[in-house]
Parts: C-alpha cells; sequence; structure tokens
C-alpha cells in the first residue's frame, strides 16, 4: 500500500496496491496463487506480449504481467466500472499506465478484448460459474499454445472449470 515507506525486500518485484473498493490486493490466496502461477511461468522461460486480465478487480494481475514481462501490453476487463478507476490508479502508482487499457464491460463481449485479441496470455481470478460460462469466450480469445491462469474457485469445484476448459 502506499502506506508503506520501508525498504522494498531484495530479490522482489514491488508492487504498490492500495485496499480499495476493488478485489485484489494480493493478501487473498487465489490472488497469490495467481502471482505465482505468473512467476512460474517466467521461471520456465516463457515470454509475453500481449495479456487479458479478465474481471481486472485492482488492476494487479495486469500490473504483474508488465512487470515481469516489461514488453507486454495489458488490457484490463471488469463488469464493475469503479474497479477500471481503481486499476488506472494503481498502474499508475505502478508506473505502468501507458502500458494498460482498463474498460468496464460485460467480460469478453467487451469491444476492447476481441479488437486486440488473440492473447498470449490470460488471467481470470473470478468465480468458477463465470470461468465455466466463460471458457469458449476465452478460447476464443487466447492464441494457439497461449496460458490461461484461472481462480478464484474452491478445491471442490476444480474438476468442473478444469473440464470446461479442457473440452476446448
Amino acid at each position: 500500500g502506499s502506506h508503506y515507506t520501508g525498504e522494498k525486500p531484495e530479490g522482489f518485484i514491488a508492487l504498490q496496491i492500495d485496499a480499495a473498493t476493488a478485489f485484489g490486493s494480493g493478501e487473498h490466496e487465489t490472488t497469490r496463487g495467481c502471482l505465482l502461477a505468473l512467476e512460474y511461468l517466467l521461471q520456465q522461460g516463457r515470454s509475453f506480449n500481449n495479456g487479458l486480465d479478465m474481471g481486472c478487480g485492482s488492476g494487479i494481475l495486469a500490473i504483474a504481467m508488465i512487470k515481469l514481462w516489461p514488453v507486454i501490453g495489458a488490457i484490463a476487463v471488469d463488469i464493475d466500472p469503479e474497479s477500471v478507476i481503481v486499476t488506472n490508479r494503481h498502474a499508475s502508482m505502478n508506473g505502468v499506465g501507458d502500458k494498460i487499457r482498463a474498460e468496464a464491460g460485460d467480460g469478453y463481449n467487451v469491444p476492447l478484448v476481441a479488437q486486440k485479441a488473440p492473447y498470449d496470455i490470460i488471467t481470470a481470478n473470478i468465480l468458477a460459474n463465470p470461468l465455466i460460462e466463460m471458457a469458449p469466450a476465452l478460447e476464443k480469445s487466447l492464441r494457439p499454445g497461449g496460458y490461461a491462469v484461472l481462480s478464484g474457485l474452491l478445491a471442490r469445484q476444480k474438476d468442473e472449470v478444469v473440464a470446461a476448459h479442457e473440452r476446448l
């Protein structure tokens, strides 16, 4: 948060995210899991140029993508207009405001999503049912060989979410 004035830990990438009116401070297990998955992809030597953060909340995952892969451009979409305001503020606070375009709207139906597709990587840290319902749209938006980082579900919902995406 912006209240932190200490030194950033060596060997880490600092993300400044204030607790706000949008989900995604990095403290919740699903957000943390997405951040760890992104870090894992970096460690595996994966590189990305075009990212989408679906259900962006605070914008933390779009910002993380840019911090991990500085050449990437990212689209951040959320159904809640307040999330777009918060995402833009966090992007600016983290020095990546020029690399993120945030828009409010109905998920993959936002025109900007189709304009910038296909994506090398898509993150979606939302609930299980929307993940399942949005699986066909994710498949159409993800380039062949691209990566989807999905979270926001309970362990007992995993098989259903995975099955919806693997079918595609």
